[in-house]
């Protein structure tokens, strides 16, 4: 008996180590794909933007969602700075104060989800959705300029990489070019086009 015992005990014995091993051996964790939400900012050649985003995650590590921004745009030719001596800030050439709101459509394609880090999320992202335009001509004393407001279709490619913080807080960058052109000017011009420069900040749920 005792015999018996002890070579089960034996037996036993790697296959308890090796339980106990595999313990130890961690699986590489699937990458996440979850809803967000956050805000963003913009730095366009011509002004900036301040605005935020929804997204829903569809399979295969698709996003879609809404997306909204308010842009404040400088003339081309404005000079700012600000006055030390009177503590204000002053503005030459200023002929037109132009600001734009979009509600874009938004479809994300998440990159290289298997070999990259799940806290690193590169993505490929389009955009399509209206836009309106408005413009409040400065005071002029000898031509009174009048108010000026259009609607545009607007469409925007972007590429990006998006950091994961404790599976929660999310911090973004991408560099994304916009189509927005009007069927009369807004402003200086009536094509706003540009590249965008845009900051997320956000978590996902």
């Amino acid at each position: 008996m005792r015999l018996i015992l002890a070579l089960v005990i034996g037996f036993l014995t790697p296959i308890w180590g090796y339980s106990q091993y595999e313990q130890y051996l961690q699986k590489d964790e699937e990458p996440t794909s979850m809803r967000r939400a956050g805000a963003a900012f913009s730095v366009l050649e011509s002004g900036t933007g301040i605005g935020g985003f929804y997204e829903i995650p569809l399979p295969h590590f698709y996003h879609i969602g809404l997306t909204t921004t308010f842009y404040f745009l400088r003339d081309s030719k404005q000079i700012d700075y600000y006055d030390t001596y009177y503590g204000i800030p002053i503005s030459y050439n200023k002929k037109n104060n132009v600001y734009l709101i979009d509600l874009l459509f938004s479809v994300k394609k998440r990159l290289f989800a298997y070999e990259m880090d799940d806290s690193f999320q590169p993505y490929l992202s389009v955009s399509a959705g209206p836009v309106y335009g408005m413009n409040y001509p400065e005071e002029d004393i000898i031509v009174k300029k009048p108010n000026e407001f259009g609607w545009a279709f607007a469409g925007m490619g972007a590429a990006g990489l998006n950091a994961v913080i404790d599976n929660v807080y999310i911090f973004g960058i991408r560099l994304q070019y916009r189509y927005m052109k009007f069927d009369k000017k807004i402003g200086e011009r009536q094509d706003h086009s540009t590249f965008d420069l845009r900051l997320e900040l956000g978590k996902q749920f």
